[in-house]
Parts: C-alpha cells; sequence; structure tokens
C-alpha cells in the first residue's frame, strides 16, 4: 500500500492534468482568435479601414494564451532543456537529473510568482487603464500571469515529487 506521499502525489497529478486539459483548450480557443482577428485586419486593410481593436485584442489574447500554456508546456516537456551536458555529468549524479531540473522549475516558478505578484498588485492598486485602444483596466491584463505561474510551480512539484516517488512499475 502506498504511503501518504505518494497518494497525495497522485492526487496533485490528476489536479494539474485536469488544469491542463483546460488551459490548453482556452489556449488553442485563444490562438484560433488570434488567427481570426488578424486575418480580419488583414483583410479589412487590403480593402477598406482596418479596426481600430485588432492589435489590442490579439496582444491581450496573446499575453492570455502565454500564461495559460505555461503549465502544460512544462507538463508535457515542451520547455526549452539543456541536455549537452548529459554526457559530462558523472554517472552516480544521472539519477538525480530529473532532481534538479524540477528544483531549477521550482525556483524559477517562486521567483518569476514573487514579480508577477508585485506588479500585478501594483495594477489591481492604482487601477491604471492600459494603454491601448480599448479601455481595460490593467489589472485584467496582468492578473492571468499569478494564475498561470501558479500553475507552473504545481506542475513543477509534480515533477520533482515524481522523480523522488516513481510510479510503480
Amino acid at each position: 500500500m502506498p504511503g501518504p506521499g505518494p497518494r497525495i502525489v497522485g492526487l496533485l497529478e490528476r489536479t494539474t492534468e485536469g488544469i491542463n486539459r483546460v488551459f490548453v483548450v482556452l489556449a488553442c480557443a485563444l490562438a484560433l482568435l488570434i488567427v481570426v482577428v488578424i486575418l480580419y485586419d488583414v483583410t479589412l486593410r487590403a480593402l477598406a479601414t482596418p479596426p481600430v481593436w485588432a492589435h489590442d485584442v490579439a496582444r491581450y489574447s496573446l499575453l492570455y494564451l502565454f500564461f495559460l500554456s505555461l503549465g502544460p508546456a512544462l507538463a508535457s516537456g515542451h520547455h526549452v532543456v539543456v541536455d549537452m551536458f548529459d554526457r559530462i555529468v558523472p554517472k552516480h549524479f544521472r539519477a538525480y537529473q530529473a532532481h534538479m531540473a524540477a528544483l531549477l522549475a521550482l525556483t524559477f516558478g517562486a521567483v518569476f510568482l514573487w514579480q508577477l505578484l508585485r506588479m500585478t498588485g501594483q495594477a489591481f492598486a492604482d487601477d491604471r487603464l492600459a494603454p491601448a485602444v480599448i479601455p481595460i483596466a490593467l489589472k485584467w491584463v496582468y492578473a492571468i500571469g499569478p494564475v498561470g505561474a501558479v500553475h507552473f510551480i504545481m506542475v513543477a512539484l509534480v515533477q520533482l515529487c515524481r522523480a523522488v516517488w516513481p510510479r510503480p512499475a
């Protein structure tokens, strides 16, 4: 019978996988929205007067797409990895490479979250408008940052836990 650690890891893993599925669907919808808006803008630019709002919609959609994609990209192995040093790492340390990668991802995520929380907190405090044609409060532009960073940290934590407690064969 697995101990409490592996059971909690399983719960965290299932939770992050569920969130990943939702975030991927939202990110795909945003990517499609960006394509449609840009095509609409380019078509109207060639035929008539382009809409003034298209750039803002595409820019803010891309920002949300980026932060929604952080966790799923880490979980699926699509983040940048450095494997050119794998051969020079002593063999007795190679078993701990997954641990180190997860710890580095956690560290990055924590620093990233801290910075995003500072910026987002400031945006909520001063309630400025974003410098755009569409009048939108800057706090709603920044709000997705901490959400994506927290999920990134959750995925990195799952990866660390899986390095410590691998799935049973």
